[in-house]
């Protein structure tokens, strides 16, 4: 019968062979888990597992009398961890799991009583039946553990695998004999027939006497499967014609009859079956017409199956449509097979599947799934592809590529030739050196020129890589033309040879075909570029924005450009005559881009810029929030000091004195140089002037000579009407701006007036008569030329010039 089997009784207790004792050897340190010291000085006595006595009949099947333990032996305080099942010496055993069932397979009769596991989880749900010569136990489990099979003087040992502890498996290599495949075992039995009891598929089971864990991916062949097992193999065949039968050494595959499928050439090939790529996507080292016809027939029987067992054929037939390229023909089987049975949904293989078939027929949203793929390091190329095609970082994808590359260099032909060119082009476009090594050597096929041009601009050969680009822009192949095209232009700018205005008309131009050829992305990149280098903001930015409502994706990597961008927008003045649009603009797109920049000195820089452009516009208010904004983000004592220079302008221009003279106070930076230091005084001798003490704001400014500290010094003497000292200080300012000799913009023209209406006001004849030779015939505006005019000629000149007239 099977029963727990205790794990804290010593070997030496079970020594002598009484009725109802447990073998000896099962109870080895090296078994399973031990209960703790605390649990063993709890039990200081356990039922007996099962009767040791066994009997062997005359027609060589293993008898074990039924021995029930009294109840108030068995101990049903916790689970037990492992059981032992009386199943013989010298018997074929095999264990494997059938969705939430595990099952055990002998190929001996023999009878047990499952009575004493009662109550005893996780094992209590345990059935047996004998089939002729064959046994099959079957524990229902509300889900599946990690479980072995450890053999045992009498019997077997199941069971649960210590957390942490690295599960047994076994890859045995498929070798050719006589036309078919042994898969070698240990002291091989004999091969049992059954029905799984999940999905009704034709199993046989290769059992052994000696322990031969199995894999633990299934293994995906021409006509059959080997799935995953604890103990023995398992072949899930698709075919009647094949047959697993006890071999010299192993389980020996073979296909009987006419047309019966080659099934020594299915496993031809150097690929580990054990590599998860390779098992869950179902591939196969066949030619494409063996593809062709493996998917049609693949296909054909999960048509003709009922619906309740059409889940397993499904992904079978999933799969060689993949294997043959079709990703929308396995997207298609996989959506039929999940629709009819959810549960497959949650499966990591059928995920990994669903997931790969997204990303090769270009659906990047629902192949998800890939960025956190369970399928570890032999899913790495996936995900580097998943990566390049969803806009992440393209040198991190180039290298994850790089690192499954030889993955992909195993796979069916129609596969490789649908990504080999496009993995290749992509390392040798954004790998390092250490990526691009794999890719030696190229194929000679003409689809991998892309990637040498590539590999040849890496080496630094510009000019050669030049004419194989200019050569691949004339290409068929619209994808190859496309980035053909824009590395000419993206080549001819480094070179030189056409400016980044010229540049950037290329590769707006290139746009369309770009998007069709799946390269729009990277020529937005470029033209963004080209743009920034041509000086074109506002076009820059422009692009910028077009760039991230086709991929939302790239919002967070543009910040970058954005804020150069804005910087460059914000450095502008804008107030070239006749061109007052620019300015407004410039504002419109800094406050519309603002908030896409992180808080830091830059941005604080391009606030502050903002500030001076409203007060340009004449927006003190609006000049005053800026400003405030930016203060916090200052990044030195300097930049806080003038920018609350800045704020306090802004603050008198909108008539908050007592704010400007808080934002004076807040903002003091002893150390400012000269220019800082300057400024502030200026501002601060205004807002004196302001409330009223003008004097105090000309001492303030007694020894500065700054030209803003010479015109407010005049103003504020001008408002005194302190002429004389007027015409002194204006003059100072004019010696400083107006040239010795030149025509004179509007400013100089007005500051000539200025001084000469001081001048006239002060009857200091002496100060015209040299401001009329300095100016000389220079000339102003006519109805400057005017005033000055009379103001700069004397009564007596005057008269004499009417004289003349008359």
């Amino acid at each position: 019968m099977v029963a727990p089997a205790p794990t804290v009784v010593p070997p030496a207790a079970a020594s002598a062979a009484q009725p109802g004792a447990v073998p000896a050897g099962w109870q080895a340190e090296r078994i399973g888990v031990r209960q703790d010291e605390k649990e063993q000085k709890q039990q200081t006595s356990l039922p007996p597992a099962v009767n040791a006595g066994t009997a062997q009949t005359t027609d060589g099947n293993v008898v074990a009398p039924p021995v029930t333990p009294p109840p108030t032996q068995q101990n049903t305080s916790q689970p037990i961890s492992k059981i032992f099942l009386p199943l013989g010496d010298n018997v074929g055993v095999a264990g494997f799991w059938s969705r939430d069932d595990f099952i055990i397979v002998s190929d001996h009769a023999t009878q047990m009583d499952t009575s004493a596991l009662a109550g005893s989880d996780p094992f209590s749900k345990a059935s047996v039946q004998t089939l002729g010569n064959t046994t099959i136990v079957s524990f229902h489990f509300d889900r599946q553990f990690p479980l072995e099979m450890l053999k045992q003087p009498g019997g077997w040992i199941l069971a649960i695998r210590p957390e942490g502890e690295a599960a047994r498996s076994a890859s045995p290599a498929p070798q050719m004999q006589d036309g078919g495949i042994l898969y070698p075992l240990p002291e091989p039995g004999r091969v049992v027939e059954i029905a799984d009891p999940a999905t009704g598929v034709r199993l046989l089971v290769a059992t052994a006497s000696d322990e031969a864990p199995g894999p633990v991916l299934s293994r995906h062949k021409l006509g059959y499967e080997i799935w995953p097992s604890v103990q023995g193999l398992v072949f899930a065949v698709e075919a009647d014609q094949i047959e697993v039968r006890k071999g010299n050494g192993g389980a020996f595959l073979d296909a009987v009859g006419k047309g019966g499928i080659p099934v020594a050439s299915a496993a031809a090939g150097d690929v580990a079956d054990d590599r998860v790529d390779w098992t869950w996507l179902g591939l196969r080292s066949l030619s494409s017409a063996t593809l062709r016809e493996d998917y049609r027939r693949r296909w054909t029987q999960a048509a003709m199956l009922p619906p309740e067992q059409r889940a397993e054929a499904r992904l079978s037939a999933a799969r060689a449509a993949f294997s043959l390229g079709d990703a929308k023909g396995a997207n298609a089987i996989l959506g039929a097979a999940i629709e009819d049975n959810p549960e497959l949904a949650i499966q990591p293989n059928v995920t990994f599947l669903q997931a790969v078939s997204q990303l090769m027929a270009g659906n990047t949203d629902g192949a998800s799934a890939l960025g956190n793929s369970e399928a570890g390091a032999d899913g790495v190329f996936w995900r580097g592809l998943y990566l390049a095609r969803s806009g992440g970082d393209p040198h991190k994808a180039a290298a994850l590529m790089a690192q499954g590359f030889s993955n992909l260099k195993s796979y069916p032909e129609p596969l490789r030739k649908k990504l080999g060119p496009e993995a290749a082009t992509f390392i040798a476009r954004y790998g390092n050196d250490e990526d691009q090594a794999v890719l030696d050597p190229l194929p000679p096929e003409k689809d991998y020129d892309l990637a040498r041009a590539f590999l040849t601009l890496n080496q630094g050969d510009r000019e050669k890589a030049l004419k194989m680009f200019s050569h691949l822009a004339a290409d068929k192949n619209p994808v190859a033309a496309a980035q053909g095209v824009e590395q000419v232009l993206t080549q001819k700018l480094a070179l030189g040879q056409i400016s980044p205005a010229d540049a950037a008309n290329g590769y707006e131009r290139l746009l369309f075909a770009a998007r069709q050829a799946g390269t729009e992305k990277e020529v937005r990149d470029a033209l963004v570029r080209a743009l920034m280098q041509a000086g074109e903001w506002p076009k820059a930015l422009l692009a910028v924005d077009e760039k991230t409502q086709r991929f939302p994706e790239e919002r967070a990597s543009t910040t970058p450009q954005i804020q150069d961008i804005l910087a460059h927008l914000a450095g502008t003045t804008g107030q070239a005559p006749g061109k007052p649009v620019e300015l407004v603009d410039a504002v419109a797109m800094i406050q519309s881009h603002i908030d896409q920049i992180p808080d830091g000195p830059v941005k604080g820089q391009i606030l502050a810029g903002l500030g001076a452009k409203f007060q340009a516009l004449g927006l003190p208010g609006k000049a005053a929030m800026a400003f405030e904004h930016a203060l916090p983000l200052a990044g030195d004592d300097a930049s806080r000091a003038g920018w609350g220079a800045e704020l306090a302008q802004a603050d008198m221009d909108a008539h908050r004195l007592g704010q400007a003279r808080r934002a004076l106070e807040e903002t003091q930076d002893p150390g400012a140089d000269s220019t800082l230091a300057s400024r502030r005084r200026v501002i601060e001798a205004s807002l004196l002037a302001r409330e009223g003490s003008r004097d105090q704001a000309l001492q303030l400014l007694a020894q500065d000579e700054s030209e803003a500290a010479l015109d407010l010094r005049g103003r504020i003497l001008e408002e005194q009407r302190k002429w004389p000292d007027a015409v002194l200080i204006v003059g100072r300012l004019a010696t400083k701006q107006i040239p010795e000799s030149g025509a004179l913009n509007l400013d100089q023209q007005e500051l000539t007036v200025r001084l000469a209406t001081d001048a006239a006001r002060a009857n200091d004849w002496g100060t015209l008569d040299r401001l009329r030779e300095w100016i000389g015939g220079r000339r102003m505006t006519t109805e400057r030329q005017h005033v000055f005019d009379l103001l700069v000629t004397s009564p007596q000149e005057d008269l004499r010039k009417r004289a003349l007239n008359q």
